[in-house]
């Protein structure tokens, strides 16, 4: 069975959000449907001059961190889908929420029709720039998102992990 380490769309996906969350300065980046399963996330800022070698033992790293954090990525992630605009609640609308007044500090833009990218930020931010790299990276991070392997294949826990009970 293919582990996530071994899927390149799942790196390239890693490797993008990672990239967004530097270039915003979030704390997280993630890719998750709306269910509250996490697909992708770019929590590894530690990419640059990992020998192939260190790569899977990286991805561990952050499958080890993304786990100690899921309860504050629940917790946002819930908030998030409560904020979202009146008749977007449904599979297929298009909703973009910004949490910028009161923790948890968050952007998500909802894509594909079920996959939502969710920004975490420590602090106070302002949304139109983080807007804009968005709108500039999500064609490739959605390419990527829906390129990887279907959710009840093989080895689903390698790519995905439950937000919610």
């Amino acid at each position: 069975m293919a582990s996530a380490d071994e899927i390149p769309a799942w790196l390239k996906l890693h490797r993008r959000l990672v990239s967004l969350q530097d270039g915003v300065g979030a704390t997280n980046a993630l890719v998750c449907d709306l269910s509250g399963s996490i697909f992708c996330c770019g929590l590894s800022r530690r990419w640059e001059g990992i020998p192939a070698l260190r790569l899977a033992a990286t991805l561990g790293e952050t499958q080890a961190q993304l786990a100690r954090e899921l309860p504050a990525i629940g917790e946002m992630f819930e908030r998030v889908l409560r904020a979202r605009p009146p008749g977007k609640e449904k599979p297929g609308a298009r909703f973009t929420v910004a949490l910028v007044d009161e923790e948890p500090f968050a952007y998500a833009q909802s894509f594909a029709g079920v996959y939502v990218l969710l920004l975490c930020f420590s602090g106070p931010f302002t949304p139109f720039p983080v807007a804009s790299k968005v709108r500039a990276a999500l064609p490739e991070i959605e390419a990527l998102t829906v390129m990887l392997p279907p959710p009840e294949g093989p080895d689903r826990e390698t790519i995905a992990m439950r937000l919610r009970g």
